[in-house]
C-alpha cells in the first residue's frame, strides 16, 4: 500500500504539538511550585473544552468512553493561565476515564457541562459513571500524596485545586446519586466580561 503522507503529517504535527503543550505544562508547575507570575489572559472555558477533548480523543476511543458536552455558549470569560487550566481539566478528565476503567455493565458516560452561577461565576463540571467515591473520600481527594488509583502518587488532585485556588476559584467533588462522581470547580469571571 503506498505509504498515506498527509496522515503522517497530521501525526507528526500533533506529537510536537503536545510535546510543547507537555513542555509548557511542566514549566508552568515547576512555576507554581516557585511562585512564579503566571501567563494570564482572558479566555472562554469552553475553548478549554474542546482543547481537551480533541486531546484526548484516542483515550476516549480506546477506554470506550461516550463523552456527551453542555456547554453553556454564553459564558462570561475568564482570567487566567491556559495552560494551567488545561491541566486540571485534562486532570479531572483522565480521572474520570480510570475511574470507569473496570465498567462493564453500563455505558461508560464522561458528561462535561459548564454554565453561569451568577453574572460573576462560571461553573464546570466533568461527571463520569464510574465506581463513585467511598464514604469520607472526598474529605481526602484534595490532599498531597493521597491517592485511590493503584500507582497513584496523589498529586493530580492537589495541584489542581491549588491551580483553581490561585485564580481565586474553588474546587470540589461529589458522588453521583446513581453511578460516579462529579469533579467541579467555579471560577470568577474576568471583569467587565458579559460574554
Amino acid at each position: 500500500d503506498p505509504p498515506n503522507l498527509g496522515r503522517a503529517r497530521e501525526s507528526i504535527a500533533r506529537i510536537i504539538a503536545e510535546g510543547s503543550r507537555a513542555s509548557e505544562v511542566v514549566k508552568r508547575i515547576r512555576g507554581l511550585s516557585k511562585k512564579n507570575t503566571f501567563q494570564r489572559s482572558t479566555l472562554h472555558v469552553n475553548e478549554l473544552f474542546h482543547e481537551v477533548i480533541a486531546l484526548l480523543d484516542a483515550e476516549l476511543l480506546k477506554n470506550k468512553v461516550q463523552v456527551s458536552t453542555d456547554l453553556d455558549p454564553n459564558l462570561p470569560l475568564v482570567f487566567g493561565d491556559r495552560v494551567q487550566l488545561q491541566q486540571v481539566i485534562l486532570n479531572l478528565m483522565v480521572n474520570s476515564i480510570e475511574a470507569m476503567h473496570d465498567v462493564t455493565n453500563r455505558t461508560r458516560q464522561l458528561s462535561v457541562k459548564s454554565h453561569k452561577v451568577d453574572p460573576d461565576r462560571v461553573q464546570v463540571s466533568v461527571k463520569d459513571s464510574g465506581c463513585g467515591l467511598e464514604p469520607g473520600q472526598t474529605d481526602n481527594l484534595f490532599e498531597a500524596f493521597f491517592t485511590t488509583k493503584t500507582g497513584g502518587i496523589g498529586m493530580g488532585l492537589s495541584i489542581s485545586r491549588t491551580i483553581i485556588e490561585s485564580h481565586g476559584g474553588r474546587l470540589w467533588a461529589t458522588t453521583n446519586p446513581d453511578y460516579g462522581a462529579t469533579f467541579q470547580f467555579e471560577l470568577p469571571a474576568a471583569d467587565g466580561s458579559n460574554s
